[in-house]
């Protein structure tokens, strides 16, 4: 996991959980450019154990597939025991929202990097930051 190294107050926290590297770093790029402090995590394990050791956060996007022993789906249903009130976007581009078990939080892959960002803001119900947009 690779903390923020920028982190800004005033912006939200967010865990970002994705395998691939280029897409966890674009998307890690742009959050921070939207004044978001971001925990980055390679797999749901290390996106759990983070949590549970008190990490704060505001929100968790996270890819669906992944390797490690846990899913991105599982990692939702386990955060959602842990901290119910945690709000926890998924992203796949292998299922739709239909295939997830209920989970309201889908953003289904490819995604626009402004559009992943938005909903960051929108499921906390804040506007992105000016200009950002």
């Amino acid at each position: 996991m690779v903390p923020s190294p920028a982190a800004r107050e005033n912006g939200p926290s967010v865990l970002l959980v994705e395998d691939e590297v280029l897409i966890r770093s674009l998307f890690a790029e742009a959050l921070r450019d939207a004044s978001c402090q971001v925990v980055e995590a390679a797999r749901a394990d290390e996106a759990l154990a983070y949590i549970d050791a008190g990490g704060a956060v505001d929100v968790v996007f996270s890819d669906v597939r992944m390797p490690g022993s846990l899913d991105g789906v599982e990692l939702a249903r386990q955060l959602g025991h842990l901290r119910p009130s945690l709000p926890v976007i998924l992203t796949s581009g292998h299922l739709r929202l239909e295939d997830i078990g209920g989970l309201r939080l889908f953003l289904p892959k490819p995604y626009r990097i402004e559009r992943a960002v938005a909903a960051v803001f929108e499921v906390l119900g804040r506007e992105p930051p000016k200009g950002y947009l």
